[in-house]
């Protein structure tokens, strides 16, 4: 494997809030270019989104404990040390807040944290039982902390003709994602059902548009197949706009099992415009979408088990002239028909056209035979999404690690967003950046 250093496991400072670069070896790059750090305490952190402000970075994740698992936000400065961390929950006891995407509006000041909130109500047909909620959060951020806009704790109804209670009520909702537009806010999400047929009880595809005070609804719609169907991504590309979700299906391009639905739609009525699937025989996983002039690229693993493999997909504007390519690389020169096994999660390009994709390499063994953990990973490939394998590179902890989210400097070095698992039960929070060439460290 090229390029790759095992991150020996740190000891906790004081109160365990933070950590320093690791120790350099006489191989490695300019530390005045590159930093690896680290955040969370002795619970479970993991990270899920990455934004690059004016003046440092806002990583997003969530925090688990006993009780609760709550959005963990945590703001750095351009160096990468630590400004302030802020949990962000419902304030009900023991609920799981899992945030899946944010975004910054930097003409308003605002930024926007989706996701998912699952609690137990008891004043519904649902009582006793977990249920999901949209949760949407909108706040204030500085140098020195966030405050709380709004919150909105959100529940498809659905009035189905039944002659049984059970079918008329709110049914269970995730969050996916937002985008502010002209003011309002589309929303991108999930819901239990969307069908008046009760035997359609499946997961559908939630798209709407809401006021950014969270008061008004402008119109919603549901959107489903034959079985499970999540909203994943949304798009704003020259001024036209998308949603991306993974579909189950028993035909297409696929021929079957899970593909990626890319639409696009009109935003001032959310009717659909233009749609398409792409898949493989195998599962297709979406995981983030970008604009790539003139079109949309998109990242996600292929296959399963023991067989999993990161894919680049590549779409024109209109969404025609899809190309899915599924991007292997040979464990060495000497095996070509061996790959490593990988995860594709994030995305960013360089203005040559070539792409980067963070995610991980499965767990495989190390030249020593020694079997090692999953490990962070940064695949180049050229504008076609061919692999260029010399210029990939494995980092990792001796556990289970992972990249989450990219973002593209511009000066050409990258940052990534990743989950490190330090032994036992905890996890933490790290951002890794390169040099000007995409470097991390030497062998």
């Amino acid at each position: 494997m090229n390029r790759k250093i095992h991150i020996a496991i740190l000891s906790f400072l004081v109160f365990g809030w933070q950590f320093g670069c690791m120790t350099e070896d006489p191989n490695s790059l300019d530390p005045s270019e590159i930093f690896i750090k680290y955040y969370g305490s002795e619970s479970v952190e993991s990270t899920i989104d990455l934004l690059e402000l004016n003046n440092g970075y806002l990583l997003l994740g969530f925090r688990s404990d006993l009780d609760n698992t709550d959005f963990y936000l945590v703001r750095t400065d351009s160096a990468g040390n630590r400004l302030w961390e802020e949990t962000i929950d419902n304030d009900t006891t023991g609920t799981i807040d899992v945030p899946s995407k944010m975004y910054y509006d930097d003409v308003n000041d605002d930024l926007y944290v989706i996701g998912t909130s699952s609690f137990d109500r008891a004043d519904d047909e649902l009582d006793r039982i977990p249920v999901d909620h949209l949760f949407l959060a909108s706040m204030k951020i500085t140098n020195t902390g966030l405050s709380i806009t709004d919150t909105l704790i959100y529940r498809y109804y659905e009035d189905r003709i039944s002659s049984t209670t059970y079918e008329q009520g709110y049914r269970s909702t995730s969050g996916a994602d937002v985008i502010e537009v002209d003011g309002e806010l589309i929303v991108l999400g999930s819901v239990e059902t969307g069908s008046n047929d009760p035997a359609e009880d499946d997961n559908s595809i939630l798209l709407m548009k809401i006021s950014s005070d969270f008061q008004t609804i402008d119109w919603e719609r549901i959107k489903g197949f034959s079985d499970d169907d999540f909203g994943r991504g949304l798009l704003e590309a020259n001024g036209r706009y998308y949603y991306a979700a993974s579909i189950t299906t028993t035909s297409g391009v696929g021929n079957g099992g899970v593909d990626v639905l890319v639409e696009e739609f009109d935003i001032t009525s959310g009717n659909e415009d233009n749609q398409t699937d792409y898949g493989t025989v195998n599962d297709d996983v979406y995981s983030n979408m970008i604009f790539t002039n003139p079109g949309i690229a998109i990242v996600g693993t292929t296959g399963t088990g023991n067989s999993q493999f990161a894919f680049l997909l590549r779409l024109s504007s209109d969404l025609g002239a899809g190309q899915l390519n599924t991007l292997t690389y040979p464990i060495d020169a000497d095996n070509p028909s061996q790959t490593w096994n990988t995860q594709g999660a994030d995305l960013a390009q360089a203005s040559n056209g070539n792409y980067f994709i963070v995610g991980k390499v499965n767990s495989f063994s190390d030249a020593a035979s020694d079997p090692r953990e999953d490990e962070i990973m940064i695949l180049s490939t050229n504008g076609i999404g061919e692999v260029n394998e010399g210029d990939v590179q494995e980092y990792g902890s001796v556990q289970n690690d992972g990249g989450n989210a990219i973002v593209r400097r511009a000066d050409g070095s990258m940052v990534i967003g990743a989950t490190v698992h330090f032994g036992g039960s905890a996890t933490m929070m790290s951002l890794l950046k390169t040099n000007k060439n995409g470097e991390f460290l030497k062998n």
